[in-house]
């Protein structure tokens, strides 16, 4: 019996700690990867656009932060962390690097001595960060990289706004059973700010579009899917707006989609999924697919013809 409430008790613990560490890191970060919110384009030095993402009355903005320094010098960037909710919130801030399969873009945590991890070469200030209802503070993140050959390489990493909670908040039982189990699970959130480093001399443009097919729906409830596959070429991290113009062959009607703002690694390729919508009439259709670097003399396209029913 004592062998059993052991195990129970175990195996309840272990669920608790990892329910926790799931909702307090990765749901948003895993969204973050899916959805990729963050990825605006960028010219030069700023973000073209301000995004932002938010919890709960939390914003934390914008979610990517894009560096271009040489190497020997110092570059300053900054975001922002808001609590528009009627609570006090208090924030550990961390750096984690990481590397992307080149296949399947699977995200993989890797210690400080990576290669292209940035971590190594970045300040934050504060690092801690206690927020009361309807204040914001603003997070300053230094890089600042050795003049060294080997620099000179596209790297990233991953800064986590972690929410800290009380983990020793005592658990209230109910007292009409005194014998009865419980378990306590501390639900917190979590931000992922992406940071990535291209020096000046690496090619960011690079990036080509490999194979674009049409995938019939599954179900009558939707039109399918166009399918993207990108490679990014060069040695540098790209970022590209990709869009899409239709054209429905009987009536001459043209319609344009932007389907997604991406950062794609050094080497890496990435599928794009583009549901189609479901106002679409029945007909042939053509479909362009351009991706955009910001420059309209550096433009990839790539054309299909299909048919719906």
């Amino acid at each position: 019996l004592n062998q059993g409430r052991i195990f129970y008790w175990g195996a309840l613990i272990a669920v608790a700690t990892l329910v926790h560490f799931y909702l307090l890191v990765m749901v948003p970060i895993l969204l973050k990867s899916q959805n990729n919110p963050a990825d605006s384009a960028a010219s030069g030095t700023n973000n073209r656009m301000d995004q932002s993402e938010r919890s709960a009355g939390v914003a934390v903005s914008p979610s990517t932060l894009r560096f271009n320094a040489k190497p020997g010098t110092i570059q300053i960037k900054s975001f922002k962390i808001t609590n528009d909710s009627k609570r006090n919130y208090i924030f550990n801030l961390l750096l984690q690097d990481y590397k992307i399969d080149e296949l399947n873009g699977k995200e993989t945590y890797m210690p400080k001595n990576y290669k292209y991890g940035l971590s190594k070469y970045l300040g934050i200030s504060p690092n801690f960060v206690e927020l009361k209802p309807g204040e914001s503070k603003n997070i300053s993140v230094s890089l600042d990289i050795p003049p060294v050959d080997t620099n000179e390489i596209s790297m990233w990493t991953l800064l986590i706004v972690d929410q800290v909670v009380n983990k020793n908040k005592k658990l209230e039982l109910p007292k009409s059973n005194a014998n009865a189990l419980a378990m306590g699970i501390n639900v917190g959130m979590g931000f992922g700010v992406r940071i990535y480093q291209n020096p000046p001399n690496v090619k960011i443009t690079d990036v080509e579009i490999l194979k674009l097919a049409y995938a019939a729906p599954k179900s009558k409830k939707n039109k399918g899917q166009l399918l993207i596959d990108l490679e990014n070429m060069g040695d540098g991290i790209s970022y590209c707006l990709n869009y899409i113009e239709m054209t429905h062959f009987a009536t001459g009607k043209q319609t344009k989609y932007k389907v997604n703002q991406l950062s794609l690694m050094p080497k890496n390729k990435k599928q794009v999924k583009f549901d189609l919508p479901s106002e679409l009439s029945p007909g042939k259709y053509s479909a362009v697919v351009v991706i955009d670097f910001g420059d309209k003399d550096n433009l990839q396209t790539a054309e299909i013809e299909f048919k719906l029913d």
